[in-house]
């Protein structure tokens, strides 16, 4: 009778062979197949209208005629394959009745583009986008085949958004999550870096008092930006004209070619405001040229406030009228006759008095007819 010898493991080689043991057992946990995933496979056969597939050594899966690229005949699925190929394949569900997975190599290359997407968000890597149409909030593009979502504050163009439909331009991937289908995106963000040299320059260059030309690149209800040479700056909506406006639209559009006054200059944060009004000739120093106490005007009311109202008497000038004995008669848009009180041009401030025109009543006397 023999006997086996069974040698005794010494406690540090008991360790490693339950360490080698354990990543055995997480490697086979890790070739498990999942749904909407990628998986490595080989194509055992090649049907009339579908590819067999083996995974792994494990599974067996289908891939349909319909779900392979540019093929749709039985002759080109032979001519584009052969058994024995390996390759990545989609997974899109589990045939339970049929005891394999449908597999899809039309979509494999969706998935590894969304991984190409997270690897420019990783790298903050611009990449091209084409303009699909507008949405709320901004408008769709797509990159590599995927939708994507471009904020209107992320957009930096010189036209309307709508005029921007079908054109291609360079974004950064901000936000990518492929379960979700989310994909963020940003124009301004990749502009402001393709242009970083640029700005530097024009920074060097730029001095306050001076005259610069730009060109409006974006509207907002507190102002406008105008690109000068790379550097975006800011023309505020109270220094755009000397007259009362809503809305900087209401003088301004995309894409207008502007001369502005450089206000100041921020070379640590890298911005620059600006000022169209003051182009022109400040219209308070025309004031005490023009007008003068006591005399009588014909102007259009352009504010109503709590005390009074203001009235326009020239293109940037408004001067104040208290509501006093007559109320709130006026209205905004309607002239009326006034007087002034006082001029203090200094101080930018002219008060007015309402004066109505008073109509005289100029009695006739009618001659007494003679009697017959």
């Amino acid at each position: 009778m023999s006997f086996v010898h069974t040698p005794v493991l010494e406690p540090a080689q008991q360790q490693a062979l339950a360490v080698d043991f354990a990543s055995l057992l997480e490697k086979s946990f890790q070739s498990e197949i999942t749904i909407g995933s990628l998986s490595v496979g080989e194509i055992i056969k090649v049907d009339k209208e579908s590819l067999l597939i083996d995974i792994s050594g494990k599974y067996e899966g289908v891939v349909p005629m319909k779900e392979v690229p540019d093929c749709d005949t039985a002759e080109q699925l032979g001519q584009l394959f052969q058994a024995g190929q390996r390759m990545d394949f989609f997974v899109v569900k589990d045939n339970e009745e049929q005891s394999h997975y449908l597999l899809s190599l039309r979509r494999v290359s969706f998935v590894k583009n969304w991984e190409i997407l997270q690897q420019h968000k990783e790298k903050q890597e611009n990449i091209t986008a084409t303009l699909l149409g507008l949405t709320k909030g901004g408008m769709l593009a797509s990159v590599l085949n995927i939708k994507g979502f471009i904020p209107a504050s992320q957009l930096r163009g010189s036209k309307p958004m709508e005029e921007m439909v079908g054109e291609t331009l360079p974004v950064k991937v901000l936000e990518v999550d492929r379960h979700r289908n989310k994909l963020i995106l940003s124009h301004r963000m990749a502009m402001f870096e393709q242009k970083a040299q640029q700005r530097a320059e024009t920074l060097k260059t730029l001095a306050e008092d001076t005259t610069v030309t730009g060109e409006v690149v974006k509207i907002t209800d507190f102002g406008a930006f105008i690109d000068i040479n790379g550097v975006d700056g800011l023309l505020p909506l109270s220094e755009i004209t000397w007259q009362r406006i809503k809305h900087p639209s209401d003088v301004l559009a995309l894409g207008d070619s502007l001369s502005v006054t450089v206000l100041t200059i921020d070379h640590e944060r890298q911005r620059i405001s600006l000022s169209l009004k003051r182009m022109q000739p400040d219209p308070w120093s025309l004031v005490a040229v023009e007008f003068t106490p006591k005399q009588r005007i014909e102007a259009t009311v352009s504010k109503q406030l709590v005390s009074g109202v203001l009235v326009e008497l020239m293109p940037g000038v408004e001067a104040f009228c208290p509501y006093a004995q007559h109320g709130r008669i006026f209205e905004v848009g309607t002239s009326y006759p006034f007087e002034v009180l006082s001029i203090a041009p200094h101080d930018r401030r002219v008060t007015l008095a309402y004066r109505p025109v008073v109509t005289e009543t100029v009695e006739v006397e009618t001659p007494e007819l003679a009697a017959v």
